[in-house]
């Protein structure tokens, strides 16, 4: 199977697209000119993070649905405020826009070159966007530079690369009742508990 990659005149006329359900979503989008690169669109920090809290847990048991949602503590910050990212840190936080994936593409949330040389990391592990997903997307932030980062809501933080399929999936992500983090409007720990054992 060929992956395709979505390039910038597709994207323009996918947000834009009369058909619902061919339409991609990623709003509020406040410059295009600015936001959509030759594939890729560039998405914000928003102002909601949830931050891990280690004194209480001498491990993460990922079947433990109370030790896992006391895990991370939910902070939420104003536009105009600073979050600093310690060297080593790690937390979640949110997209400023809210995104829906059409049935018909893939998405991969991708770090940004500038802050990648800082030593912004935007995502641990979960870089990829199913086909019908919608909602903030939360990062993944970690620190592996040497110095504090100081972040803002509205920054620039990550792009979004989208992929045509082959074809529809038989059940897209918001068709599936175990999606568990479909219509997410904030910063979303770990629901790993709720994952069946195979």
């Amino acid at each position: 199977m060929r992956r395709i990659q979505v390039q910038d005149r597709a994207i323009s006329e996918r947000l834009l697209d009369e058909e619902p359900s061919r339409r991609i979503v990623i709003t509020p989008l406040v410059n295009p000119k600015e936001q959509i690169g030759p594939s890729s669109v560039d998405v914000r920090l928003g102002g909601s993070f949830r931050i891990p809290a280690t004194s209480h847990l001498g491990a993460i048991d990922p079947e433990d649905e109370d030790a896992i949602g006391s895990y991370t503590t939910a902070v939420e910050i104003g536009h105009r405020q600073d979050f600093y990212l310690h060297p080593g840190e790690f937390v979640l936080a949110a997209t400023l826009e809210y995104v829906r994936v059409p049935r018909d593409l893939a998405c991969r949330i991708e770090g940004r070159s500038s802050w990648g040389r800082l030593g912004l990391l935007v995502h641990a592990t979960a870089g990829f966007v199913d086909p019908g997903f919608s909602g903030n997307l939360t990062f993944e932030l970690f620190n592996a530079g040497r110095l504090p980062m100081k972040l803002k809501p509205g920054m620039r933080m990550a792009q979004l690369c989208f992929f045509e399929l082959d074809d529809v999936p038989y059940v897209a992500y918001d068709q599936r009742p175990e999606s568990k983090y479909d219509k997410s409007l904030s910063a979303e720990g770990s629901r790993i508990w709720r994952d069946k054992r195979l």
